[in-house]
């Protein structure tokens, strides 16, 4: 399958080109330099771009002016580059193939071509991560062992090392890799940094700690009638055997006493206390302040705690419902707004480690310290607000109820990629601060697309808009539907790009537009404007009116707070329902048996993955808002997929 990249220039290569002399004149923007080249009649951007090593692509980043076409006397900033090819190091051909870039080559097409990852390249290629990869570069590409080693052969490593080196293999998983070495997943990531953030990478060559038996699979031990654990894949989402696992024929156990749940969450006990405050707004007639002593409202509620209120709400009517089903809770309930040390008091002071459950803190540094508390006392801990995966890799006792950016950045583009036969259009600000993201995101999108092999070619433009119409409008396509993919969250630049696409709508463009749940949430965008240009969002919770379960929490809610419950309310009823009732069925064990549990809830179905035997679990339940042109709306369910290996 051949993938064309069009990137919009507005330059037509001519057929006679002038000669281009590269610049003296060197400038300092941004803490970046650059070359300051005047246009001469005849000259082109190729010519421009092979006299100064830069790609096409990043002169047109820096400057979108020339997507109008090149003008003599046009002054250009041009990314300064330096000719590396004379200053090498010595090579180390064991280890590398050393290639010198072609006009044309990518950074995905050399992965494909040396059977690595392209994570692996830009690893021993350090300028990659700050600068595109350009003509006439020579970079190191790491070597493919032969295929034909045998699992044996790892082990014949050299005695006097404290690692095995080990080069990722496809369908190796650091569960596959932990079971085949003998030591644990944590272990492994210690020693490779990368592996807290990234995914692991087929091709790339990581470290192993050589275990006492010198990293040779241990034999496992398996009780009678105990089933295998299921070999997990990287990412791979949450599923187990269907045989009875252990702790999951436990129901009744909690019958027979009482469920003991913390809750932690920053009331902010002590700021909701203040009944009064200083009010310095005015002056006298000497220009000096006036202070007064102002009395709050009875029912004065401290902003930042509001959100967290309406959760513990949520809470109190989820024990209600549960009540009524004979399930006993006991709720402890702490503040943790306060300082970390606080919390550690707290800890120390009071009887919590015979726990059922804990639900927070919500703040990084506060659980932090409650997470290393839980995993030591075999306690499991819900977070509820964090997206991070930071504590998920290492604590097999915590559940992530937000997916991370990695989870739905995955499933976002495994959907795109199904759109490969239409006009394809990425649209980002351009800025080199989130560029790395940006390319993430597209490498994901053709590992996704090049599983598709019925396609002839696929047309995808980058624009990076920068508040004007044109460049949006020479990238679509009448007579056809433009899918137009905004991955970005900032409020400025996305009602920038929204309402110039609404106008592009109005002038007959066909489009269908995908952004981040968070456009909900902004207040300068029409809301017609989602439906005239039939907005796609990705979102992991949405609250359907409709439903029997809502119904039922917003008449609970009306008659006890004699208010409309906010999403913070759902959240809150969501998580107790859900994991209470787990608690009640299966034991402490129901992590476990989450593969055959299945309650409604408000505005989630929770769906769960394990990375591995040492991790956690994290929510990927993921959902489509489509807006339609007829102001109608649909809610989609989006079923996990495979992850992509980029660079496979």
């Amino acid at each position: 399958m051949a993938v064309f990249l069009v990137f919009l220039t507005g330059a037509v290569l001519q057929a006679q080109e002038v000669e281009v002399e590269r610049s003296d004149e060197k400038v300092i923007i941004g803490n970046e330099m650059f070359y300051i080249h005047e246009v001469k009649k005849g000259q082109t951007l190729y010519s421009i771009s092979e006299t100064y090593n830069v790609p096409q692509r990043v002169i047109a980043r820096e400057n979108p002016d020339i997507l109008l076409g090149l003008r003599p006397g046009q002054v250009l900033k041009i990314p300064f580059s330096e000719t590396t090819a004379e200053q090498e190091p010595e090579r180390d051909t064991s280890r590398f193939h050393y290639h010198r870039v072609k006009k044309g080559e990518t950074l995905y097409s050399l992965a494909r071509r040396y059977q690595v990852s392209q994570a692996a390249i830009r690893r021993h290629n350090p300028v990659l991560k700050e600068r595109e990869l350009q003509a006439r570069q020579t970079i190191k590409i790491p070597k493919k062992r032969p295929p034909a080693r045998q699992k044996g052969d790892r082990q014949e490593r050299a005695k006097t090392s404290r690692y095995i080196h080990h080069q990722v293999e496809k369908k190796e998983t650091l569960y596959s890799l932990s079971k085949e070495y003998g030591v644990e997943i944590s272990e492994i990531i210690a020693v490779n940094e990368h592996l807290k953030s990234e995914e692991l990478e087929y091709g790339e060559t990581i470290r192993i700690p050589r275990t006492e038996q010198g990293g040779q699979k241990p034999s496992p031990v398996i009780s009678a009638g105990e089933p295998e654990r299921p070999r997990d894949t990287v990412p791979t989402y949450y599923r187990m055997v269907r045989e009875n696992l252990p702790g999951c024929d436990s129901s009744g156990y909690f019958r027979r006493r009482t469920l003991e749940v913390g809750l932690f969450l920053p009331f902010n006990k002590e700021k909701n206390q203040e009944r009064f405050y200083i009010d310095s707004s005015e002056v006298n007639d000497k220009g000096e302040k006036i202070y007064k002593k102002i009395k709050r409202d009875a029912n004065y509620i401290y902003p930042p705690s509001e959100g967290f209120i309406e959760f513990y709400e949520g809470v109190l009517m989820a024990l209600d419902s549960l009540s009524k089903q004979d399930i006993r809770v006991n709720l402890e309930v702490y503040d943790s707004g306060s300082d970390t040390s606080a919390l550690k008091r707290t800890i120390r002071s009071e009887n919590i480690s015979n726990l059922d459950l804990i639900i927070g803190p919500v703040y990084e540094d506060k659980f932090s310290v409650m997470a290393r508390y839980a995993q030591k006392n075999k306690i499991h801990i819900v977070s509820p607000f964090s997206k991070s995966r930071r504590w998920v890799l290492q604590n097999p006792y915590l559940i992530q109820i937000y997916p991370s950016k990695t989870a739905q950045l995955d499933q976002f583009a495994s959907y795109i990629s199904g759109f490969s036969d239409k006009n394809m259009i990425l649209v980002h600000t351009g800025d080199s601060l989130y560029y790395p993201e940006i390319r993430r995101f597209k490498d994901k999108i053709f590992t996704y697309i090049s599983h598709d092999t019925t396609f002839a070619d696929v047309r995808f433009k980058e624009v990076a808009f920068r508040d004007s119409l044109f460049y949006l409008k020479q990238a679509m396509n009448k007579g056809e539907k433009n899918v137009v993919v905004v991955p970005s969250e900032d409020e400025a630049f996305v009602t920038d790009v929204v309402t110039n696409l609404n106008t592009l709508s109005k002038q007959g463009y066909e489009m269908q537009v995908f952004g981040y749940s968070n456009w909900q949430d902004f207040v300068n965008i029409e809301l017609e404007y989602f439906y005239n240009i039939n907005l796609c969002l990705f979102t992991s919770f949405h609250v359907d009116y409709n439903r029997p379960p809502v119904k039922k929490v917003v008449r609970k809610y009306r008659k006890t707070f004699f208010s409309e419950p906010t999403r913070y309310v759902f959240h809150g009823f969501d998580i107790t329902y859900y994991f209470l009732n787990a608690l009640y069925r299966y034991g402490r064990d129901f992590n476990d048996c989450l593969h055959r549990y299945d309650i409604p809830l408000c505005h989630s179905d929770y769906r769960f993955f394990r990375r591995g035997r040492d991790s956690g679990l994290e929510n990927v339940s993921l959902y489509l808002l489509q807006y339609h042109g007829d102001l109608t709306m649909d809610r989609i369910n989006l079923e996990p997929q495979q992850p992509a290996w980029v660079g496979e």
